[in-house]
């Protein structure tokens, strides 16, 4: 058996390396921007209860409009050529207090977009993160939130 010499160990370790820490940091990179905009959220919504309103007005201009959402639970649905799914939101005090998935008739199921709920009562908005490997899902989850959210503007 023919032995590597240590300077091509060397390179191939280094090789190796830059791209398991390019992988690494972009992961954590992009999981650390969503876990800040999650924090900014929550923090905002503690201290200080006319900034939440105005900040989630300002986040949620798309879907609400600056209009208060009145109580109730409303329901709409998202589809396109691989499906549907169905939600039910439920909006207390003027706030989006829970959202579920009632129907996800899609190629990959349910699974694939469960985080997405509560996104949508952290930021107080349709407008989630896209979920890689189910953009037309998520895209689905959005329409169908902004759909109930449009009916509590009625």
């Amino acid at each position: 058996m023919a032995k590597i010499n240590k300077k091509m160990i060397s390179l191939c370790t280094a090789a190796i390396s830059s791209l398991y820490i390019t992988g690494y940091a972009t992961t954590h990179h992009a999981q650390a921007v969503q876990t800040a905009q999650s924090n900014t959220q929550v923090d905002a919504s503690s201290n200080n209860t006319s900034l939440t309103s105005d900040t989630t007005a300002t986040q949620t201009e798309d879907t609400t409009s600056e209009t208060e959402l009145k109580d109730g639970t409303f329901s709409g649905t998202g589809s396109n050529e691989i499906g549907s799914i169905s939600v039910s939101v439920t909006i207390k005090q003027g706030n989006i207090t829970s959202v579920e998935i009632t129907s996800d008739n899609t190629r990959y199921g349910q699974s694939s977009i469960s985080s997405l709920p509560n996104e949508v009562v952290i930021r107080q908005s349709a407008d989630v993160d896209t979920v890689s490997g189910a953009t037309l899902s998520t895209q689905d989850f959005e329409t169908a939130v902004a759909q109930a959210l449009e009916q509590a503007m009625a």
